[in-house]
């Protein structure tokens, strides 16, 4: 009879779907990396966005928006 392989193991830290015998030595692709780690994380930054948005529209966040522009001159001269 064939001898079975065990079955592909997915990296911890890129998905991707390695041979057992491989995972030791596996060097991961880092664009197969960073999709893995946006997906993996897709919870925690919709709450980021949605957190930043809330306080970029709020009063703090528009004067820390107006000095950062002040900061970097691209207020011009209206000021």
């Amino acid at each position: 009879m064939f001898a079975s392989q065990p079955p592909p193991m997915p990296c911890l830290e890129c998905g991707a779907s390695v041979p057992q015998a491989e995972l030791q030595t596996h060097v991961c692709d880092w664009h197969e990396w960073l999709d893995h780690q946006v997906l993996s994380h897709r919870d925690e930054l919709g709450r980021f966005e949605h957190e930043l948005g809330a306080y970029l529209a709020s009063a703090p966040g528009r004067f820390a928006l107006w000095c950062a522009q002040r900061d970097r001159g691209d207020l011009g001269e209206a000021g």
